[in-house]
Formats: structure tokens, sequence, C-alpha cells
């Protein structure tokens, strides 16, 4: 990411729609009855950021470990200056270090887009191989490399997904697709018109790496109607169903 990004991240994803929109749909889907993770699991974060989604798996799955690795010295500084009792470390999805024999559940969520998912594939071998059978690969990714904007290239995107790119990769890895839908389905008329600037700047050559959240960092009424509308789909995608549209892919892969 771009310097800035971590620490725009931290100060924005307590409030904003998108980051509490997400932390929601994984507590749906992981407390749901034909994928709900016991407490005393075994969990990975692969790409953990700044913290805040190891604090809300923390607090649902009271897991017997809990691990997150990240790139950035910086987002994992911040990450530890949240307390809690992740194992926290220096790692990278492409050639991952992972402490644990086994795991339950794995997340890796907007990560695999910044290496790609070519470079990404020996390392995502590596993790699922820890992972037990019967075990959970959750995934969350931008979708559509027709949205790439200025957003993309402050947070170093390398592609974007569809839902059948990412089916095939959960094939790669013999995963079963437990749910698979594109998500952030109301809100997305909204966002392509908010990027539609930077994505022509994009085009012509003009543009400056500037994510969404220098622009806004969440908060007030439109946020509360924005993640309103998140938590609507995101029962229905819990439950099974699947969305036509939306700015994320968002997979939960079993392994057989």
């Amino acid at each position: 990411m771009e310097p800035g990004e971590h620490e725009r991240m931290a100060a924005a994803e307590e409030r904003h729609w998108w980051y509490r929109g997400l932390r929601d749909v994984l507590a749906r889907c992981l407390s749901h009855p034909d994928l709900a993770v016991l407490p005393g699991s075994r969990v990975l974060d692969a790409g953990c950021g700044t913290g805040a989604n190891l604090r809300m798996l923390e607090e649902l799955l009271r897991p017997s470990y809990l691990g997150g690795f990240d790139t950035s010295p910086q987002a994992l500084r911040i990450a530890r200056s949240r307390g809690g009792g992740a194992d926290l470390y220096e790692g990278d999805i492409c050639d991952p270090e992972i402490h644990v024999d086994e795991l339950d559940l794995v997340l890796s969520l907007d990560v695999i887009y910044i290496p790609g998912a070519e470079r990404a594939r020996g390392g995502l071998r590596r993790i699922v191989d820890r992972l037990r059978r019967g075990g959970l690969v959750v995934f969350n990714l931008p979708a559509y490399d027709w949205l790439y904007s200025e957003h993309d290239l402050a947070i170093h995107t390398r592609e974007r997904y569809t839902t059948r790119r990412v089916a095939g990769l959960l094939d790669d890895f013999d995963l079963a697709v437990e749910r698979l839908t594109y998500r952030v389905f109301f809100p997305f008329p909204l966002i392509v018109l908010a990027r539609l600037p930077g994505m022509l700047r994009v085009r012509r050559g003009r543009a400056a790496p500037r994510s969404d959240l220098a622009r806004r960092r969440g908060g007030g009424v439109l946020d509360a109607l924005l993640f309103r509308a998140l938590r609507l789909e995101n029962g229905w995608i819990a439950r099974g169903g699947r969305l036509p549209w939306g700015s994320s892919v968002f997979a939960v892969g079993r392994k057989v």
C-alpha cells in the first residue's frame, strides 16, 4: 500500500460501513450451523492488516490458537497496539511461515489481489496443506477488472476477480465450495459512480494513487444506511444465497 494507507485504514475500520459489513458477513457465516467454527479452533488470518478482524475472531470463536501475519511492519505495529492474544508476525502470502501443525480456519481477506493469484499459489497451497480435513478457507477479493481505479493504485491492486475465477481457484486447491457470491450488492451503483472519475483518469494515464479512505473515513447517517443494506445481504449470504454482482467476491471453501 501507499504510505499512510494503513493509518487511514486503522482510523476508519471501526466506523466505516465497508469494514463493519465485512466483519458482519464473517460473523454470520462462521456462526451458521453448516459452517460454524467451534470454540477452541486454530485460526490463521493470512494477511491480517491492522488487526480489526483478528479482534472480532477472538471474541467470536475463542480459538485455542489465533495467528496473523502481514508483510507490513506498520500494520503489525497497529495490530499489536490493539491488544489481544494473537500470534502476530511478519509474513508473506507467497511464502508463508505457519506456527502450528494444523489449522481449522484460514482467512485471507483482500490480500492475494496484491501479488496476484499465480504468485500466491505456492503459499496458498502450503496453507491449505496445514488445514485439517473439513476445515474452512475464507476469501474476500475485489471484483471486476473494469472497476480498476485510483483506489487500486493506492492499495497496489494487481488484479480483480470474478466468481468464476475464484471458483477455479478453490477447485485448484481441492476445496469444496460452501459459499461463493458477489457482495456489496446494494451499494454497488454508488461505488461505481464514486469511482468513475478515478477509473477514467487511470485509462487516460492521469491518475494519482488515492484510496477511497483518503476522501472519506466513515461515520454518520450515510454509513449507517449503507451498513444496514449490507446486513440485509449478509444474512442472505450466510444462508447460502448468491448475489449477481457487487464490488467484492466472497468465498468459503472446505477441505475435503
